[in-house]
């Protein structure tokens, strides 16, 4: 059918502009008069888009054409699948054939980012990669139904200029025990980094504990053997030399003799043997060596996912497995519309050969049975998600023990609460479900941040994340942070079930990435005691804390998608007062943001679906009588999330003030508790006065007051200030009685 290579050599660095020169050889079938080719670019690189209407704009593709017999236009058409979008065609380059035929041996030069009539170049995608693909398609019938993959060729993308850092501690240690601190360079985007090489200095509560020296070229390093001799909570401070960066780490609990570590891992991501794109061996190499996860699984949809990449991923993920530093398991994704049953990952403890596709088992029940067939049930584990949602009437209580209630997808926790409310016992785990190469630190690229899924164990390897995954010691975790959680009722742990008869005491220590707005205990579905950490005292620093909200719950029990996120645009305005300062929280979009104009004026631009984005707003002025007004002029709603930022090319223009809805409150009105806004039955505002120097670090104890009944069960979400979140998995009254 034809070669495609790449012909320049300009280096390609996430959402930069660039040129990339591609040229097509036709191959032995010709192109005749009336058909074409057509490029295709991978669904998840398509934003930007390339486009053959304004050669004085981004992303203008031109054509030119090599050849004795063909005469050619250059134009757009339709493209569907993988290299278009699987939800529908969209219009992306293409050219025609006018008169004679393109012949074998006959060239294509395309240009995107052609900037010999004024474009600026083609803005590349805002994630780096090893496996940017294009693909030219011929369409020989001419009516663009049948397009057939005529070449293809890759390739790399690289982090932007270095921007952050941050760094990367055990959850748990013993005292005195030697641990690591990594550290991570990243640009704008969250991609590693582009970095010249620099020192970084650690230290704890103002000592100095060691240095941290990242190499020209390189993008990690760490710092090996700090130890730390006294049980409590901390986090390490790392900052370079320069003075350029700097950033505390995930908390840390050190304890003396811990009989339970927290581990970290991503239960649900892609590759380019789908619909996504990076390779397998740079997809466990990113979730051990850049986001620092302690355990993986790469889950290829089995509607995609060829006997050859099965294979690959087998081998991959054996080669990742190293007992003591990094687990790997195999899996997938049963890919099933949630009319037959919803979405599931499916994972094998050990090697597994063969697996259970869609076709082979239609429904869950099905799904079941074939899976029992091939493998014993204690090395099977089946993890339900939310955004094309399993079906709660189904559930197989030996191997589908866990549910996903956060991804990039959004959040869920009602999805959870489903699985429990028809009894059966379900733990809680976040994930990605990323299909850019970046498993546990994505950026959002439909509705949120990743998800991580938190296991409890005694031990890093097959076996002990196994047994943690299989008795539901486990807790969901918002935006890839990692805060520790203690959970225990009476003397069981997360996961387990306690007696009986009795009036059990639940018992909890948190340790926040940021401070702790307030903990739920939620039993059987409702918050039955809050314990709220922000109301401010009379002598705390303060700020006004400003979240929007919009649910992902559907009405009534029948199994149906979420409900989609939604685009906010407006203003917040401050009378009385004055804005000293700004801090936006839960940005996890680049399209989300909050722009402070002047000491009374903030614009802002966010995204919701299920989790909430918002603002701290520090007064230097803040009498009684000051007024804070909400605007919304804006509100645009998508079914499936709120449409991609994968790319910085999405400029956000300043709203309009003219309100679509509005609200107004003082300070002394939400001064005592969080005021609760309806804009619309499906948009709200909160609001509240809230200490600035709220702790991260807490415990606190409850017991209920009444005995809870068998298969009862309770537990725990926690939400910090900045509005993320983490769902510890339920404790239950009694063992589960056998049905």
């Amino acid at each position: 059918m034809g070669t495609l290579v790449r012909t320049d050599r300009n280096q390609l660095q996430a959402g930069q502009l660039a040129t990339i020169v591609l040229e097509y050889t036709v191959g032995a079938v010709e192109v005749p008069k009336g058909t074409g080719i057509r490029l295709g670019v991978n669904m998840f690189n398509i934003r930007p888009r390339p486009q053959t209407s304004d050669p004085a704009s981004e992303n203008f593709a031109s054509f030119k054409v090599i050849s004795s017999t063909a005469q050619t236009e250059a134009t757009s058409a339709p493209v569907y699948g993988i290299f278009g979008s699987i939800f529908g065609p969209i219009p992306l380059p293409a050219l025609r054939v006018t008169s004679g035929s393109l012949k074998q041996g006959d060239k294509v030069i395309i240009t995107l980012g052609d900037t010999s009539r004024g474009s600026p170049g083609y803005r590349l995608q805002a994630r780096d990669t090893d496996d940017f693909p294009f693909l030219i398609a011929a369409d020989f019938t001419g009516d663009g139904n049948t397009l057939i993959p005529a070449a293809k060729v890759s390739m790399t993308v690289a982090g932007d200029a270095a921007a952050l850092i941050n760094a990367i501690v055990p959850s748990v240690v013993a005292v005195n025990e030697p641990f690591s601190v990594r550290l991570r360079v990243e640009d704008q985007y969250w991609n590693p980094a582009k970095f010249d090489g620099g020192r970084f200095k650690v230290s704890l509560n103002g000592k100095p504990l060691g240095e941290i020296s990242v190499a020209a070229g390189k993008y990690t390093a760490q710092l090996d053997g700090v130890k730390i001799p006294l049980e409590g909570g901390y986090k390490i401070d790392v900052a370079s030399l320069d003075g350029r960066f700097a950033c505390k780490s995930n908390p840390m609990l050190v304890e003396r003799n811990p009989q339970q570590r927290i581990y970290w891992g991503e239960l649900h991501g892609h590759s380019g043997w789908e619909e996504g794109v990076g390779t397998v061996p740079r997809y466990y190499e990113f979730a051990r060596d850049v986001a620092y996860l302690d355990f993986a699984s790469l889950t290829g949809h089995d509607l995609f996912l060829s006997k050859k990449g099965w294979e690959e991923i087998r081998s991959e993920t054996e080669k990742a497995n190293r007992s003591g530093q990094f687990v790997a398991y195999m899996g997938y994704e049963w890919t099933q519309q949630f009319i037959n049953g919803g979405h599931h990952n499916v994972f094998f403890k050990t090697d597994k050969g063969n697996y259970v596709t869609r076709w082979e088992a239609p429904k869950p029940n099905l799904l079941y049975e074939k899976l029992r067939a091939i493998d014993a049930t204690d090395n099977v584990l089946i993890i339900p998600h939310a955004h094309e949602p399993g079906d709660w009437n189904y559930n197989d209580s030996e191997m589908e023990r866990l549910v996903e209630i956060f991804s990039m997808h959004g959040s869920f926790e009602y999805f959870g609460q489903r699985y429990l409310r028809r009894g059966y016992r379900m733990g809680f785990v976040a994930a990605s479900d990323d299909h850019t190469g970046h498993p546990g630190y994505s950026p959002a690229m439909i509705s949120t941040r990743n998800g991580l899924a938190a296991v409890y164990s005694d031990k890093l390897d097959r076996d002990g994340i196994w047994r943690g995954m299989k008795q539901r010691a486990t807790y969901a975790t918002s935006n890839a942070l990692r805060p520790v959680v203690r959970m225990s009722v009476d003397d069981k742990r997360v996961g387990e079930a306690v007696s009986t008869g009795v009036i059990p005491t639940l018992k909890a220590r948190v340790l926040g990435t940021a401070a702790i707005d307030h903990i739920d205990v939620i039993h059987n579905g409702q918050v039955e005691y809050r314990r709220d950490y922000l109301t401010p005292r009379p002598a705390d620093p303060t700020a006004v804390q400003v979240m929007f909200f919009t649910p992902t719950e559907t009405g009534g029990d029948t199994v149906a998608s979420p409900k989609g996120g939604w685009g906010w645009e407006g203003w917040i305005e401050v009378t009385g007062g004055k804005i000293a300062s700004i801090e936006p929280i839960n940005v996890d979009h680049y399209t989300d943001q909050f722009h402070r104009v002047d000491d009374q004026h903030i614009w802002f631009s966010c995204r919701t679906r299920g989790d909430f984005d918002g603002v701290l707003i520090r007064l230097a002025q803040s009498p009684a009588d000051t007024q804070v007004r909400v605007i919304v002029s804006n509100l645009v709603g998508a079914a499936g999330g709120t449409g991609a930022s994968g790319n910085p090319a999405w400029a956000v223009s300043i709203p309009n003030r003219k309100p679509l809805h509005e609200m107004t409150f003082k300070l002394s009105d939400v001064a005592q508790k969080q005021g609760e806004y309806k804009l619309t039955p499906t948009h709200t505002v909160f609001a509240r006065k809230a200490r600035a120097n709220a702790e991260w670090d807490v415990s606190f104890s409850y017991r209920p007051t009444k005995v809870p009944a068998q298969d009862d069960y309770y537990y725990l979400r926690v939400v910090q200030i900045d509005g993320e979140a983490a769902w510890v998995s339920p404790v239950w009254i009694g063992e589960q009685k056998k049905k």
